[in-house]
This record gives C-alpha cells, structure tokens and sequence, in this order.
C-alpha cells in the first residue's frame, strides 16, 4: 500500500476515511471517488429531503433498495446514519433516553441521532420484524417523536421448514411488500419498474464481483476500508445509482490495467465475518501488516443475485427469503469456507458489536466450526462509539496476521 509524507492524526471514524483517502489511496481517483461518496451520502439524503424528494430511512437488515427505487423514493440507510456520529448520539440516548450503558452502541447512536436531527432529516421509517430487539424497541420509541414507522412483517424462515410453511411465508411476504409500496408512494407497486430495478442491481452486483476477483491479483491495490465501503453501498448505492456505478466501472479500469504482479505484497490473505466494522483503525492495522481481506460475510448481500425471469413481486420475494433464512450459522459458514478456498484465505477475522447478544452466539457458533476444520479465527468486539480502538486490539490483529504468514 502506497503512502505519501502527508501528516495525519487520526482521532475519529472521519479522520480514518479521510486518511485513506487522501494518503493511503492517493493514487486512485476511483478510490478517492467512493470515499467521497460515503462521506457525502447521509449529507445528500438529508439535503434532498429539505428540497422536497421522498426520502426513506431502512433498515439495513431490511429490504434491499430496489423497492424504494422501485416506489420513486431515495433509501436513506440507518446504520448509515450514526457511522460517523458525534459522541453525543451515544450520550443522548443513555442519558435522555436512559438506555443501559451495556446496550449495543450502534443502537444508541442511531437513537440519539435521530432524537437530535429530527428537525432536519426525513421522519419516515421503515423496517423488517426480523431486525434485532434492541432496534425493533427503538424504532418504537420513535413513533412518540414525529416519526413515521412502517414495520414490515416477516418472519424467518427455519432450515428444515417444510414447502406448505414456506409457501404461506412468501403470500404473506409478497402482501408485506405490496403494503410498504403503499406506504412509501401512497400508489401500487408499479410491477415494470420494480422489474427494472432488478435488472440493475443484478448489473452492480456483478461489477462488484468484478471488482472483489480482480482485486485477487493485486490485493493491496484497494485497502480493507474502501473495499467494505464499496459493499455498504448494496444497501443504497449512496442514493447516487449513476455515480455509483461510474466509480464501479472506473475502478474495474484501474484495476485491469495494473502491471501483473503489482500490489500483491502481502502476508496473509483473510476473510472477514460479522458486522461491517466501525473502529476503522482495524482495516489500516490488518492493511499495514500487510493482511489482505478478500473474503466477506457482512449483512449486506455480497452473493445473491435477483431472479428475473419470475414476476417481479415473486422475484422479490425470492430474494428476500434467501436473506432470512433462520439458524443458518453453520450454511454461513459453508458459504465463507468456499470462497476462502477459491481466495486461499489463512484465517478469518470475526467482528461484532459490544452489547449484541446474537452476534456473540453467532461468533461463538462460526469459531466452533472453523476450529474443527483447521481455520485459524480472532474475535474481535468493536463498538459504535467515536474514537479509535485501543492499541491492544490493533496489536492483536497485527500479531494475527504475522503468525498467519508463517503458517
């Protein structure tokens, strides 16, 4: 990884982009481009919503943004909106809304955020029933501060669970779906236009597979933070759909015309596995020891693709119920062990949030399974909270990836 002699501090989540951006990744505009576009996606969502266009806020866990491109609206991720919060997201909703301190921080920050903003952003609302208690709780909690909440009823759908029972969860998913159109547009689904968006994200999802087996031959070409920046970006496309596939196309360019053998000095390949990380010191920590991450499990889709030769309600449908799927941790980690084979990754870093009590079972349940198959595996548990993580973590990691290359 290249870097320039500019001097930086970094003290918060934004000094971090800001630091990849402008020194790590110097020699990339296409890099440069999708940094720029996170930064400025929660901006322009709520720069949009001030001039008047229908803005959605979702639940990343929740459905995927053709239907909200679909209805005419622009997706506004939730997850999205406390990523580069303040501290005093956090303290407001510890301290106005007196939720316990051991709660997951990304909850709290969200919480607070959307108390504090709620004169400037959107205060429409939707969400999947499948989401975490704690975020279920505060969307409820919302709904006494001007919000409009839309909850979309599904449930999961259990491994083993037979055709009669699947068959009655995808006619009451399709009635689900039908019904959060109405909500969004006040008007039916327009059934072609869905359609179209389909075909469009299966079209992104593709340049990003391009992008990821590309970035094989020279892995230290785009580091560990960008790379999980260009994956957020399958909830929304950073409201910018155009931009965001030029700046796909583009760094497909850049990527293909590299010198063979380029960008690939590198100690160990990894795979990550868990939530998409908010101490963004962790990436430049596994990038500096010369880690490579080529391999994600993240909740957004990285895998699926839609299936267009059905109606486009069903297709929908189809999709969304391959996202749910219930006591699935072992078939995930089929998932992830089959593309650690196809990228040689030595070792899996497992990250998840302080005070998530499914992420922890989660992590317990994949290290298990990892173990008994000879893959070496690090916990690693992150928070929401400002700041950097601690010195010790980063040295972990950086120990992780030296006995990783030795192996």
């Amino acid at each position: 990884m290249q870097q320039n002699d500019v001097a930086f501090e970094n003290r918060t989540q934004r000094d971090h982009v800001l630091y990849s951006r402008d020194v790590v990744h110097a020699y990339s505009p296409a890099i440069q481009k999708m940094i720029n576009l996170f930064l400025d996606y929660i901006p322009y969502v709520n720069r949009k919503h001030k001039e008047g266009e229908n803005v959605i806020w979702q639940e990343a866990l929740g459905i995927d943004p053709t239907l909200t491109y679909a209805c005419g609206a622009l997706p506004a991720s939730i997850t999205e909106l406390g990523r580069l919060s303040p501290m005093e997201a956090i303290e407001t909703a510890e301290n106005y809304f007196q939720v316990p301190n051991e709660t997951c921080a990304m909850v709290k920050s969200d919480l607070g955020l959307f108390y504090l903003e709620k004169e400037n952003v959107s205060n429409r609302i939707f969400y999947a029933s499948k989401a975490c208690e704690p975020y279920n709780q505060c969307f409820e909690l919302l709904k006494d501060y001007g919000y409009d909440v839309h909850v979309v009823d599904v449930g999961f759908n259990p491994v083993g669970g037979n055709e009669d029972r699947k068959k009655q969860m995808r006619i009451h998913y399709a009635k689900e779906l039908e019904k959060t159109a109405k909500w969004i547009s006040g008007k039916d689904l327009d059934l072609n236009r869905l359609h179209e968006e389909q075909v469009y994200y299966n079209r992104i999802q593709r340049k990003i597979r391009t992008v990821l087996n590309l970035r094989v031959y020279h892995p230290m070409y785009m580091g560990s933070l960008p790379t999980v920046l260009m994956l957020l970006a399958n909830d929304h496309f950073f409201a910018k759909p155009a931009e965001y596939e030029e700046t796909l196309d583009a760094l497909i360019e850049e990527l293909a015309a590299l010198e063979p053998g380029s960008y690939s000095d590198v100690n160990a390949i990894l795979a990550w596995s868990g939530a998409r990380g908010q101490e963004f010191n962790i990436y430049e920590a596994v990038d500096e020891a010369g880690g490579a991450i080529l391999s994600w499990q993240i909740p957004n889709n990285t895998v699926h693709l839609f299936h267009t030769d059905l109606d486009p309600l069903e297709a929908l449908v189809d999709f969304e119920m391959r996202e749910i799927q219930g006591g699935t941790s072992e078939r995930a980690c089929r998932s992830l062990m089959k593309e650690m084979k196809k990228y040689h990754a030595k070792g899996v870093l497992f990250y998840s949030y302080l005070g998530c009590s499914f992420a922890t079972i989660d992590v317990e349940l994949k290290r298990k399974y990892f173990n008994e198959h000879g893959v070496q595996g690090l916990s690693l548990i992150g928070s929401y909270d400002v700041g950097t993580v601690t010195g010790q973590v980063t040295t972990r990691v950086r120990a992780f990836i030296e006995m990783l290359s030795k192996m």
